[in-house]
């Protein structure tokens, strides 16, 4: 399997726990209660070694729910919901529950990059928003033979 594989599998479970929706891989749609799995980068370098490499995997994760122009809790609803996937990476950071990128690879961490989630676009016409949570694994990966 690649990481990107890997990585849909790894939150596949927290979003099916979370909500009914489909997630989707580098396609974010305009469907409400939609959550899309964007790649940013796959083995970035970030420190080079003889025979391997501390790396990261970059990744978003884009939230789509309704968006309400009222004086409701819709907009503060949603922001929960992306809190609450925003929360469950940094548990799994605290747990040291990772992804397994294979014996080749030692996963350091799971972060998120921010402390909230980030309102990325707002759609009044379909009354629609997303919310972008950015995270990363950072892990050390050696050569293959």
């Amino acid at each position: 399997m690649t990481k990107h594989e890997i990585m849909i599998e790894y939150v596949k479970e927290k979003v099916a726990e979370l909500t009914n929706a489909i997630l989707t891989f580098n396609y974010a749609g305009d469907v409400p209660f939609s959550i899309s799995f964007l790649t940013n980068y796959s083995g970035k370098v970030l420190k080079k070694y003889l025979r391997a490499a501390d790396k990261e995997y970059g990744f978003v994760i884009l939230i789509t729910w309704p968006y309400s122009m009222e004086s409701d809790d819709l907009n503060i609803q949603a922001m929960n919901f992306a809190q609450e996937f925003m929360d469950w990476i940094d548990d799994q950071n605290k747990t040291r529950h990772f992804p397994d990128f294979g014996t080749n690879c030692q996963i350091n961490r799971i972060e998120s990059l921010q402390n909230m989630p980030d309102l990325a676009t707002v759609d009044m016409e379909n009354h629609l928003a997303q919310y972008q949570i950015p995270c990363r694994v950072v892990y050390f990966e050696y050569e293959r033979r």
